[in-house]
Order: structure tokens, then C-alpha cells, then sequence
């Protein structure tokens, strides 16, 4: 039996709302996700079978040539990030769950030495 159009607009509703709902970091890590699948496929495309996921990030955000750290790590060297600068999304090294019944990948917010200001002596 088929869905008629009212049981697909409610469907549809549903949907949204359970999207909306999701994290700030959730919806960081699905955008990550994505852009890292997409990049795979281009390199494997392109022939480039063995490149990180992160390097290939770093070609994509054109910072192949810059240090990048963390807010904090900036903070620590003396730094701070410029106001309005925004924060590039890495993978993080592979972490335990805290139970210890999983591994993941957390992301990084990384700032590239361009978008810091160091203090003036």
C-alpha cells in the first residue's frame, strides 16, 4: 500500500525535526564526515590511494604550507585568535570511549598561524 501525500508530508515533518534536534558537534561531525567521504573519492579518482584524510583536508582548505594549533595551543605560544576568525575542522587522534566499548575519531578545531595575533612587546 502506498503512502499517501499527507503521510509523506508528516514523514517529511518528522525528519526535519529529528535533524534539527541534533548537536551542534553532531552536525559538525556529519558535515565532517561528508566533505572527508567526498575528498576520498576524489583521490582515489585521482589515483592517490594513500593520503590521510587530514592532508587531504588541509589541501582542500588550501593550508598545506601553515602551522596550525587549537585555541589554547595559540593562547599557550603567546597568541590570540583575531576576532571573527573561525576554526577549521580536523580529525582528532583515535579515542576510547570512556566505557572502553568503542573507539572513535573526535574533531579538532584548529586555527592556522594567518588567523592568530601575537601580542606586542
Amino acid at each position: 500500500m502506498s503512502r499517501t501525500v499527507y503521510q509523506e508530508a508528516i514523514a517529511s515533518r518528522e525528519a526535519t525535526r529529528q535533524q534539527v534536534e541534533l548537536t551542534k558537534m553532531q552536525q559538525y561531525r556529519i558535515q565532517l564526515k561528508s566533505i572527508t567521504n567526498n575528498l576520498k573519492s576524489l583521490a582515489e579518482a585521482a589515483g592517490r590511494t594513500k593520503i590521510s584524510s587530514n592532508q587531504l583536508l588541509r589541501e582542500c582548505y588550501q593550508l598545506t604550507n601553515t602551522e596550525l594549533d587549537t585555541f589554547d595551543g595559540w593562547a599557550a605560544k603567546g597568541a590570540k585568535v583575531r576576532k571573527g576568525q573561525h576554526a577549521y575542522l580536523f580529525w582528532g587522534k583515535r579515542t576510547q570511549s570512556e566505557t572502553g566499548d568503542y573507539s572513535y575519531y573526535p574533531i579538532s578545531f584548529l586555527f592556522a598561524r594567518e588567523q592568530v595575533q601575537f601580542a606586542q612587546a
